[in-house]
């Protein structure tokens, strides 16, 4: 089913889906199990630096979702506020798996990462999109910067976007703190449209959704 996935052949709750029908019935397992992922402690500063320059940050995971705020609250408990977009997969009792930020005429990812940066547009924003997987390409065509690395920068690369390159958040928030201070990110919300205008190539409006693949499809389109 992952092969199937990184080929685009089934979306993302399909895999999800299957994931929770696999995985063994044990809380406790999954969860200490999970807690061992190793994280990249430099998350900490950067999100300081963000909430220092007035912005804000926001989780947005396509993944299994049951620990994500545990594992950034044990990162450091002033992460435990920060505002999580993920699938809901009950790992206590029988389990279970919704969707509760999906797109709802479009059912191939259980998060659907290009909604979340559509919203904080919609809000007056610039969208730094930081990921490394498959389904983050769908976030960074609509971004208004972008730091890659994994599968999502192979995907930049074959498709020519302009991404940054990242290993750490710490890169990240260097990136940051000097585009704050240097103009490469818009001072105001007046300023954005005129930023964004002279920053961003022309792309196609969607790659991904009903507009692209049709409503209600819960498989990729071609």
């Amino acid at each position: 089913m992952d092969r199937a996935y990184e080929d685009g052949l089934v979306g993302s709750r399909d895999l999800t889906r299957w994931d929770m029908d696999v995985l063994p019935r044990d809380a406790d397992l999954l969860r200490s199990e999970a807690a061992a992922v190793d994280q990249d402690e430099t998350f900490v500063d950067f999100v300081a630096a963000v909430r220092e320059a007035g912005a804000d940050v926001e989780v947005v995971s396509d993944g299994l979702g049951f620990y994500v705020a545990s594992n950034l609250a044990r990162l450091d408990p002033a992460l435990a506020d920060l505002p999580i977009a993920t699938n809901a997969n009950a790992v206590d009792g029988p389990g279970g798996v919704a969707f509760p930020y999906g797109h709802p005429g479009c059912f191939v990812c259980g998060t659907c990462k290009r909604e979340r940066v559509r919203a904080h547009h919609a809000r007056g924003r610039a969208v730094v999109f930081v990921g490394d997987g498959t389904s983050d390409r769908y976030a960074a065509h609509h971004a208004d910067v972008v730091f890659a690395k994994g599968k999502l920068l192979a995907w930049g690369r074959t498709t020519g976007r302009d991404v940054h390159e990242w290993d750490r958040f710490a890169s990240v928030e260097a990136w940051f703190r000097a585009a704050v201070a240097d103009g490469r990110l818009p001072a105001t919300p007046a300023d954005l449209p005129g930023w964004r205008a002279a920053r961003r190539p022309t792309t196609p409006p969607f790659i991904c959704g009903p507009e692209a693949w049709g409503e209600g499809r819960s498989r990729p389109g071609p």
